[in-house]
């Protein structure tokens, strides 16, 4: 293609720092704020995909859509960026649960009371990347059928990377799941998370299916 790419000067300047973060040795942030930068990355290469097809004669009646995919992509995106801090503070939440007194009964209960809200909401934060994520996704594969044909293998790409954010919440949701003991948001929760998991890798799949057209 013949757009203009970034100088590598400016690629390996400006990427490294969450990394960085991910790599030192706390718990936090862990794999649920890396599935929401992938949720992140995948609403950004559909961002991409947009703009190198709006403008272009051959898609010109893609275009009134593509503009608001492209204004959806990026509240998304917004939405999820927050998520990765989001997910990184609920943990914290837990850990200063479980860290409360527990000298007496009264201190127990309020302790208990404590975990078991400091779970939920960290149920609920990958909960909601799945389901921003699971979003990204639909207008991923939206953009396969009338987007920039040159530029399929990118929207692949973000395919892959919004059913990883999704199947990456997911194992947070389960992790804490395992700990509530509310059986109704358990259920419910549960059969959220089942259902994204399976919708994500069928849209998935349908955008892969095109690449591999012969």
């Amino acid at each position: 293609m013949s757009e203009p790419v970034i100088a590598e000067p400016v690629l390996a300047t400006s990427i490294g720092t969450f990394a960085d973060l991910v790599a030192e040795g706390t718990p936090a942030p862990g794999g649920g704020s890396v599935a929401a930068y992938c949720g992140v990355l995948a609403a950004a290469l559909g961002r991409m995909v947009c703009s190198l097809t709006i403008g272009k004669k051959k898609y010109a009646q893609s275009e009134p859509r593509l503009l608001i995919v492209r204004g959806e992509l990026e509240r998304l995106g917004a939405r999820l960026q927050e998520l990765i801090a989001e997910d990184a503070a609920s943990f914290e939440r837990v850990l200063g649960a479980y860290r409360l007194p527990k000298e007496n009964d009264e201190q127990n209960d309020a302790r208990d009371g404590a975990i078991q809200r400091a779970l939920q909401h960290a149920v609920t934060i990958p909960l909601e990347t799945a389901g921003r994520s699971m979003q990204v996704l639909g207008l991923l594969r939206e953009i396969a059928d009338i987007g920039n044909s040159n530029a399929l293998s990118d929207v692949a790409v973000g395919a892959q990377l919004a059913q990883t954010a999704v199947r990456g919440a997911s194992y947070n949701v389960a992790v804490n799941l395992d700990s509530i003991s509310d059986r109704e948001f358990l259920s419910t929760s549960r059969q959220k998370i089942e259902e994204l998991i399976e919708q994500s890798r069928i849209t998935a799949d349908q955008i892969e299916g095109k690449i591999q057209k012969p």
